[in-house]
C-alpha cells in the first residue's frame, strides 16, 4: 500500500468510488462530480488530499484545508480536516491513524491549530489521541412543527423581545450589507470562522448539490442578521436544519425574527422537525427558546456533534481556544451540512 499526496484532476471518478463505497448504505452523502470540484477544486482555500492506494485503487481519504480563522481579533491560517474515510475492507488496518500521521507531518506548521467535526466512523480514533482536544460539544436544538411546536413556542414567547421596525427577506446573494454586519461585528468572538461575504457566497451560493434558503433582516436600511437554512433527510426524518446565522450585536430579539420567517418557510415544504446546532452567547440561547426550541438530551442524540482541535506546529500564543464563552461555531461550519 502506498500512501500519497494527489490532484484533484484526474482523479475525481477514483475518489467518486470510494465515496460509494464508504456511504453505500447513505447514498444522500455520495457527492457529484460538480461536489466534488466545489468541495476539494481550490477556489478558496488550499486543498491538500492524501490517499491510501492499493492495487490502483483509493482506499483512503484524508483531505487537509487551509483555511481562515479568527483568533483574538487577528485571522491566522488554520487547518481544516474533512471528509476522512477508509475504504470498508481495509478499516482496521492502520489506513487512517497513516494518512493522519502523514498529513501532519506535511502540513501541521501551516496552521495555528487543525480542527475537524469527527463522524461517527472517526471519532473513536480522535478520543484516543492525546494531542487531539475535543474543543466542544455541540448540543442539538430541535423544534416540533406545528401544532406541538406552536403551543410550545407560544408558552416560551412570554417574556420574547420585540423586533419593532425590523423586517426580514429572503434573499439570492450575500450583498455589502452583510458583509459589513461581519467586520462591524467579528470582535465579539475570540474563536471564529471568518463570515466575509467572499466565504458565504462560495458556502452557501456556489455549493451544486444544496439549495439553501437565505435571509437577511434589516433595520433602518442597515443589515443587523442573516440566516441560512436547507432541508435534509436524515435519521429517517424530513427535516429543516438552521445551518448558520449572524446576528449584531448577538441581538436576541434579531435571531428570533430570522428563525420565526425560516421556521415558517421550512414548514411549508413539509418538514417534520426543525433543528439548529451552535456554540455561542446566552443571549443567542434565549432567542431560541422565544421560538420554540429544546435542547435535546445527550442520551437521545443519534450520535456525538463535537469540535476537536489540535494545536499546529505554528501555533500562536493565545489560550482563547479553550474559553467557550468567546466561541462562535454553527452546523454551517461544518461542510458536510
Amino acid at each position: 500500500m502506498e500512501f500519497l499526496e494527489i490532484p484533484l484532476e484526474g482523479n475525481e471518478e477514483a475518489l467518486l468510488q470510494l465515496y460509494r463505497d464508504v456511504y453505500a448504505d447513505t447514498p444522500d452523502r455520495i457527492p457529484s462530480l460538480e461536489e466534488l470540484r466545489w468541495r476539494f477544486g481550490g477556489r478558496l482555500h488550499p486543498v491538500r488530499l492524501w490517499i491510501a492506494r492499493e492495487a490502483g485503487n483509493i482506499v483512503g481519504l484524508r483531505p487537509v484545508v487551509v483555511h481562515s480563522i479568527y483568533i483574538g481579533r487577528s485571522v491566522y491560517s488554520a487547518l481544516r480536516l474533512l471528509d476522512a474515510m477508509v475504504h470498508p475492507a481495509y478499516q482496521g488496518r492502520g489506513v487512517f491513524r497513516s494518512l493522519m500521521r502523514l498529513a501532519w507531518e506535511k502540513h501541521g506548521e501551516e496552521g495555528v491549530l487543525a480542527f475537524t467535526y469527527p463522524n461517527e466512523k472517526s471519532i473513536k480514533a480522535y478520543r484516543q489521541w492525546k494531542e487531539w482536544v475535543r474543543l466542544v460539544e455541540l448540543p442539538l436544538y430541535v423544534r416540533v412543527v406545528p401544532p406541538y411546536g406552536a403551543v410550545f413556542a407560544r408558552v416560551l414567547r412570554i417574556n420574547k423581545p420585540e423586533a419593532n421596525g425590523m423586517t426580514v427577506q429572503r434573499v439570492d446573494v450575500f450583498d455589502g450589507g452583510i458583509e459589513a454586519l461581519w467586520q462591524n461585528n467579528k470582535h465579539y468572538y475570540d474563536l471564529i470562522i471568518p463570515r466575509e461575504r467572499v466565504y458565504l457566497m462560495w458556502r452557501y451560493v456556489e455549493r451544486p448539490d444544496v439549495r439553501y434558503l437565505i435571509y437577511k433582516a434589516v433595520t433602518q436600511g442597515k443589515t443587523v442578521g442573516f440566516l441560512v437554512a436547507r432541508t435534509r433527510m436524515m435519521f429517517g426524518l424530513h427535516l429543516g436544519l438552521i445551518v448558520d446565522f449572524f446576528v449584531e450585536n448577538s441581538e436576541r430579539a434579531v435571531l428570533a425574527a430570522l428563525i420565526e420567517k425560516a421556521s415558517a418557510d421550512l414548514t411549508g415544504q413539509g418538514v417534520h422537525a426543525i433543528g439548529l446546532q451552535f456554540i455561542g452567547p446566552e443571549s443567542l440561547k434565549r432567542s431560541l427558546w422565544d421560538t420554540g426550541f429544546i435542547a435535546v438530551p445527550k442520551i437521545l442524540l443519534p450520535r456525538e456533534f463535537s469540535l476537536y482541535v489540535r494545536l499546529g506546529l505554528n501555533a500562536v500564543d493565545n489560550s482563547c481556544h479553550t474559553d467557550c464563552r468567546s466561541m462562535f461555531f454553527t452546523w454551517g461550519d461544518n461542510d458536510a451540512v
